[in-house]
């Protein structure tokens, strides 16, 4: 084929690539390595141009990736540019890639009708001149860039879509397990209470006495089961500050110290200059605890668990601007599989075998690290091992020293016995409403119990000046806790007030000096919460 080189006007697609965007690519298939040579000239400021000599050629460099055109001489020895032509259109992958003809004859109608029925879209015959061939093969790279463009979007898209989707369903799964982890608390505070006072009145024989040990245990252990459900759905109540890596690597070592076994090590890698995170400093180590315990579950043969500290930058994945402190647990375990990979934060899913895990760990470090206003990452690689990654805000503030923090309020002399001061006792839940009255009077409270907030603010005036404390259940359909202290208080100024609940994050607009009380609770929690707020109040 001959070209002309007559021009040099330079015709450069109208669709600038960006820095980070791979250029089109142009096939160019002549058996002429001169005109090979010159044509690539005149064309890569506008694509990057790829060489093949032959028709067979041309078809390898076709299985290496995606072109926005062909040109391709129509007299070539072996295979013809009318062959290769018809080969390309018939495979799937590259039926729809535009082809450019050159011919050096052949200019009559049946010629032309032929090439285009073997898949042509144009012709450029000889002499070209620069500036037609260029206008032409800038038109195909165009619109191939467009077409990546638009297909890039509709990725980027369909990643939000599936990212804003998994986010509805994190939240759904969040309000649905948050209830139940609020009734279930109700149920065990009624359990746990009733328990407990059977304890202390009935006297067991060594044989009962262990069974009793072994109900209540497991009571105990729906509670911590709760707690983990609270924390995925993010209605935990939280106690942020400033946290220090050094103490919670040493508390954390000393937690796993005879539970990791001989088999696996554990290391820490801090950044210099790491800064400190913003967080409940207890929740923070239960979570890494349970990561160091699922590294470990992941190396049945043994290995390595390295917990590493960095200072990061926030702005994406839904994280907000600012500066972040980044834990990563690694492990160098059998990994997950991709199809796991989103499944894993979900609560109740478990890639342990079953009865040996409950699902919740994973779930419960999502849902602390959502609620203290940061994130979690993780990747994975199956045999290779699998790192999760807390984002958590940068604290403005360092660490409090053991000096300096709020000493243990001091229990008043008349605690020790409740004598009979008079508790006003709001609950809603028949169960916690009677196994909290039962608590109050082994204490040696005098109690008055009603089932919902109206009622307690239309307490008579006599009624209301005879009592002490106010304990209410926040969460009840007629008033919330909150709206019944705030009515008595009206009546009665500062009324000594608790507020006990199962659903501690949900709990909004609490009046000042109101102590909040996690269902279940204890004798000795509810006796030292009473203590608590009774030493508030003035003299």
């Amino acid at each position: 084929m001959n070209f002309s080189p007559s021009s040099s006007t330079s015709v450069t697609s109208s669709e600038v690539p960006l820095s980070n965007t791979p250029r089109a690519r142009v096939l160019l298939v002549d058996d002429d390595e001169r005109n090979l040579h010159a044509i690539k000239t005149v064309l890569e400021d506008i694509a990057e141009v790829v060489l093949a000599g032959s028709g067979e050629e041309a078809l390898r460099q076709l299985l290496k990736g995606d072109f926005a055109v062909i040109l391709l001489d129509v007299y070539m020895p072996g295979m013809d540019g009318y062959e290769t032509a018809q080969l390309i259109r018939a495979r799937e992958q590259t039926k729809r890639i535009p082809i450019i003809f050159l011919s050096a004859v052949n200019k009559e109608v049946e010629h032309l009708l032929h090439g285009y029925a073997m898949g042509a879209v144009d012709y450029v015959f000889k002499p070209v001149e620069p500036v037609v061939l260029q206008s032409k093969v800038a038109v195909f790279v165009d619109l191939f860039m467009m077409r990546r463009e638009v297909q890039v979007k509709a990725l980027q898209e369909q990643e939000l879509e599936s990212q804003l989707l998994h986010a509805r369903k994190m939240d759904a799964l969040g309000q649905i397990t948050g209830g139940i982890a609020h009734d279930f608390n109700n149920l065990l505070a009624a359990v746990l209470g009733g328990l407990e006072m059977l304890e202390m009145r009935v006297p067991m024989a060594p044989e009962h006495g262990k069974l009793f040990a072994i109900t209540r245990r497991a009571a105990e252990q729906g509670a911590a089961l709760v707690t983990r459900l609270l924390a995925f759905a993010r209605k935990q109540k939280l106690q942020p500050a400033s946290i220090d890596i050094a103490t919670l690597s040493t508390a954390v070592t000393q937690l796993l110290e005879h539970t990791l076994g001989g088999l696996v090590t554990l290391e820490w890698e801090r950044q210099e200059h790491l800064w400190h995170p913003y967080a409940d400093a207890g929740q923070l180590e239960l979570a890494v605890v349970n990561l160091a315990i699922n590294a470990r579950d992941a190396m049945p043969e043994g290995g390595t668990i390295r917990i590493s500290g960095r200072n990061a930058h926030g702005g994406h994945n839904g994280l907000a601007d600012g500066d972040y402190v980044v834990l990563a647990i690694s492990d160098t375990g059998i990994g997950i599989s991709p199809n796991d990979l989103e499944r894993v934060v979900e609560p109740f899913f478990t890639t342990k075998a079953q009865g040996k895990g409950t699902g919740l760990g994973l779930s419960m470090v999502y849902g602390f690290a959502r609620q203290s206003g940061g994130m979690v990452q993780i990747e994975s690689r199956l045999g290779q091992g699998t790192t999760v990654e807390i984002w958590l805000p940068r604290a403005v503030e360092l660490p409090q020293t053991a000096a300096e923090k709020p000493r243990a309020l001091s229990k008043p002399a008349h605690a020790q016995v409740g004598g009979m001061q008079h508790i006003l006792l709001v609950d809603d839940h028949d169960g916690v409403r009677l196994t909290t009255t039962t608590l109050l009077e082994e204490l040696g409270y005098r109690v008055t119990a009603l089932p919902d907030g109206v009622q307690a603010a239309e307490l008579p005036e006599e009624e209301l000046e005879a009592v002490d404390v106010l304990i209410s259940d926040y969460a009840m359909p007629l008033m919330s806790g909150s709206e019944v202290i705030r009515k008595l208080r009206a009546r009665k100024n500062s009324l000594p007030a608790i507020i006990i609940t199962g659903h501690a994050d949900a709990i909004s607009n609490i009046p000042d000096s109101v102590r909040v009380l996690n269902k279940p609770f204890t004798l000795t929690q509810l006796h030292e919460a009473i203590i608590a707020v009774e030493a508030t109040q003035p003299a």
